[in-house]
């Protein structure tokens, strides 16, 4: 496997783990309204979720060496 491809695997796993912690840390500056972390929460994974899509598509796009 290629460095390139290591590289992106990594980013993922790395992004998928920030992720899952980061909406759970009580150190997040919202207001106390559930709609509004909710509404933060939902951004937040929609982004997460776009840029795995990008890295993905790159990934796909790396040349294969066997």
């Amino acid at each position: 496997m290629s460095d390139q491809k290591l590289l992106f695997i990594a980013l993922l796993s790395l992004m998928m783990t920030v992720a899952w912690t980061l909406p759970t840390q009580s150190s997040l500056s919202v207001t106390n309204t559930s709609s509004a972390r909710k509404q933060l929460i939902k951004e937040f994974v929609a982004k997460v979720q776009e840029l795995i899509k990008i890295l993905m598509q790159d990934l796909l796009k790396l040349p294969v060496t066997r």
